[in-house]
């Protein structure tokens, strides 16, 4: 449900279209840990399993440890994360 795209400094640009469809945002958990920063993005919310849905911030910074269950549940335009994983 989203691209990618990888910086020079080996970050990732990580975007989701506002047509994408709810289902496809899944519950997951990633490998690695990770800091996500929302460059653009109205609505769109972060929710860890056992938690409330959080609304997400243009500019605001957000931790994902590794082997936590999460989503992205939708907002009304296009998402776009700069994604940092830590080994």
């Amino acid at each position: 449900p989203y691209s990618d795209h990888i910086t020079r400094d080996g970050s990732i640009l990580r975007t989701f279209d506002s047509s994408t469809v709810n289902e496809e945002l899944v519950w997951h958990r990633d490998a690695n840990n990770r800091n996500i920063k929302v460059m653009e993005g109205e609505g769109w919310k972060l929710q860890f399993d056992n938690a409330l849905p959080k609304q997400m911030k243009v500019n605001e910074n957000y931790f994902i440890p590794a082997n936590t269950y999460h989503r992205v549940i939708k907002g009304s335009s296009n998402l776009i994360l700069e994604v940092k994983e830590k080994v």
